[in-house]
C-alpha cells in the first residue's frame, strides 16, 4: 500500500511538471501573439502591444511560420495566414518558403562535409578543383588566391552582388552562364574586384562559385549533393534545392507577395544560384538543422559534420562571419544569425548557443522583414533575450521656420507624390491615395515615423534650397524629387 501511494504521488508530481511546462509554453505563445512591439517608442510613453494577425494585415503579409527553440530543442512551432492572398489554403508547419540567404549555411555544411573527409581544403586555391570554369586571374588575385575559407566567409574579393531572379516567363540561365555573365544571365561575369582574404563584403557570388565547386567535385548537381549530405541524414523531407521546383512539391509552397500586397507573377521568382539563395524549406526543418549543428558542436551528435567543423560554422572566422552565418556578441549575448530575402519572401534566424534558445521565422511577403522584427521583439520580451528592444526616442521641437522649408510636394515616381505639411511640431506626409503619417524630429534634416518605422532626410541643392528627400525603411531606400 505504501509503495502504491509513493508511486501515485510520483506520477502526480511528474504529470504536474509536464502540465507546468506545457502551460508555460502556451503562456509564451499567447504573449507573443498579442505582444508584438514597434521599433520605436516615444520617450515617456508605454510600449503598445500589438496583435500578430492585425500586424500581418497592416504590413500586407499573407502568411507567417515560426519555430522557437528553448533548451536546445524546438519548444513550439506555429503558422498563421494563407499561402496565397488569392486563395484560402492555410499556411501549415510543413508549408515551404523561399529562404534566401538561409541557403548558405546548408551549402557551407555540405562543403565542410568534404573538408572533414579530406577531399577539400579550406585554405587551398579553389581553382585547383574547378575544371570547366575557373575564377579569372587578375591583379587582385596575383598575391592571394580565392580559397574555400574566403567563399564561406564572403571574403573572396567578389563585389557586393545580389542576384535578381527570373520570372516564370523569362529564360533561365544555367550555372555556367551565370558564372560567365552570358545571356540570358542578368549579371556581369563573376570575378574578384578586391584582394581575396582581406575584408568581408556580402556577396552572393562566392556561394555561386561554391555551387560550381561542389558540383565538379562530386560530378552531380548541387541539389543532389545537399540532399545526400544534409537533408537525408537529418530526415528533412520538405527541404529542397530542386530547380525548378517540382510539380509534386508546388502545392506545399507558399506564393510570394510584393510590397503592395499583390502576388508575385507565377507564384515566385526562379534563382539558379542555388547555394546562394535557392533553398525552399520551413522554420521547423531549418531549426532541426540548426539544432544538429549545436548538438554536434557539443559532441552529442555527428550526423553530417565533425564537432570541429560544426564549431567552425558557429565561430567568427573573419570580422563577423562564421561559415555561412553572421556571428556576433560574446558570453550570454553571443549569437549566430542570418536574414534571408528574395522577391516576395523574407526570413530570419537567430540562435543564442549558451542559452539554447532561438527562433526561425519565414514569411511570404517582401514586407515580411518589417513584421519579423516586431515578432522578434515579442519573442525577446517573452524569453528575456538581450537584443531586439524598442528604441526610445526623445521628442524634439524645431523653430516653425524650419518646418516651413520642407512643406511641398515630392515626386517618387510618375503618379506617386508625397505631400508634406506640418502641424504641432511634426511633419505630416500624405502619399498618393494613402493615409497620412506623422514624422517626428530626429535632427534638423532627419525625421522619423513610429508606425511603421521610417526615416526621411531632406537634401538641399548647391544653392541651399530643399531639392528632395530620401526615405529609408530597413534596407529599402527611396528618393523623391521636390516639385
Amino acid at each position: 500500500m505504501f509503495r502504491a501511494l509513493i508511486l501515485a504521488l510520483f506520477i502526480s508530481l511528474f504529470l504536474t511538471g509536464c502540465e507546468t511546462q506545457k502551460s508555460l509554453t502556451q503562456k509564451r505563445i499567447k504573449s507573443i501573439e498579442k505582444g508584438l512591439l514597434r521599433a520605436v517608442l516615444l520617450k515617456g510613453q508605454k510600449p503598445g502591444k500589438l496583435n500578430l494577425l492585425e500586424r500581418m494585415q497592416f504590413y500586407k503579409v499573407p502568411g507567417v511560420s515560426i519555430a522557437v527553440l528553448d533548451k536546445y530543442h524546438i519548444e513550439w512551432a506555429k503558422s498563421y495566414g494563407v499561402k496565397d492572398i488569392q486563395g484560402a489554403q492555410p499556411v501549415t508547419r510543413e508549408t515551404i518558403f523561399q529562404a534566401g540567404a538561409l541557403s548558405q549555411p546548408i551549402a557551407a555544411a555540405a562543403a565542410l562535409h568534404y573538408v572533414d573527409s579530406g577531399r577539400l581544403d579550406l585554405d587551398k586555391d579553389v581553382n585547383a578543383w574547378l575544371q570547366t570554369w575557373k575564377i579569372p586571374a587578375n591583379p587582385f588575385t596575383a598575391k592571394n588566391k580565392v580559397t574555400l575559407r574566403g567563399l564561406l566567409t564572403h571574403s573572396a574579393g567578389f563585389p557586393s552582388l545580389v542576384f535578381p531572379g527570373y520570372s516564370q516567363k523569362e529564360p533561365i540561365p544555367d550555372l555556367s552562364q551565370v558564372l560567365a555573365g552570358e545571356n540570358p544571365a542578368k549579371n556581369q561575369p563573376l570575378q574578384c574586384e578586391s584582394e581575396p582574404g582581406r575584408r568581408v563584403r556580402d556577396s552572393e557570388a562566392g556561394f555561386t562559385v561554391l555551387q560550381q565547386l561542389l558540383g565538379e567535385l562530386e560530378k552531380k548537381p548541387f541539389e543532389a549533393i545537399a540532399r545526400e549530405v544534409v537533408f537525408d541524414p537529418l530526415s528533412l523531407k520538405n527541404s529542397t534545392f530542386d530547380f525548378p521546383l517540382p510539380e509534386v512539391v508546388r502545392p506545399n509552397a507558399a506564393s510570394g507577395h510584393l510590397r503592395d500586397g499583390s502576388p508575385v507573377e507565377g507564384g515566385w521568382q526562379n534563382y539558379p544560384e542555388l547555394a546562394a539563395k535557392g533553398l525552399w524549406t520551413n522554420p521547423t526543418e531549418f531549426a532541426s538543422f540548426v539544432i544538429e549543428l549545436l548538438e554536434t558542436a557539443m559532441e552529442k551528435s555527428a550526423k553530417i559534420l565533425s564537432p570541429a567543423a560544426a564549431r567552425s560554422m558557429l565561430t567568427a572566422q573573419l570580422e563577423y562571419k562564421g561559415f555561412g552565418f553572421n556571428v556576433e556578441g560574446a558570453g550570454e549575448e553571443n549569437n549566430f544569425n542570418l536574414r534571408g530575402k528574395t522577391t516576395g519572401y523574407a526570413s530570419y534566424l537567430i540562435v543564442y548557443p549558451s542559452r539554447g534558445q532561438g527562433a526561425v521565422i519565414m514569411t511570404n511577403s517582401t514586407n515580411g522583414s518589417f513584421l519579423i522584427d516586431e515578432i522578434l521583439r515579442a519573442i525577446s520580451a517573452a524569453y528575456l533575450w538581450p537584443h531586439f528592444r524598442a528604441q526610445e526616442r526623445p521628442l524634439f521641437r524645431l523653430d516653425p521656420s524650419i518646418y516651413k522649408q520642407y512643406v511641398g510636394k515630392y515626386q517618387v515616381a510618375p503618379g506617386y507624390v508625397l505631400d508634406v505639411s506640418y502641424e504641432d511640431y511634426c511633419l505630416i506626409i500624405r502619399p498618393s491615395s494613402q493615409a497620412p503619417t506623422k514624422f517626428y524630429v530626429e535632427s534638423e534634416t532627419i525625421f522619423f515615423s513610429v508606425d511603421p518605422y521610417i526615416r526621411i532626410q531632406f537634401r538641399r541643392d548647391e544653392a541651399g534650397k530643399v531639392a528632395g528627400l530620401v526615405l529609408w525603411q530597413q534596407d529599402f531606400e527611396q528618393e523623391a524629387k521636390r516639385l
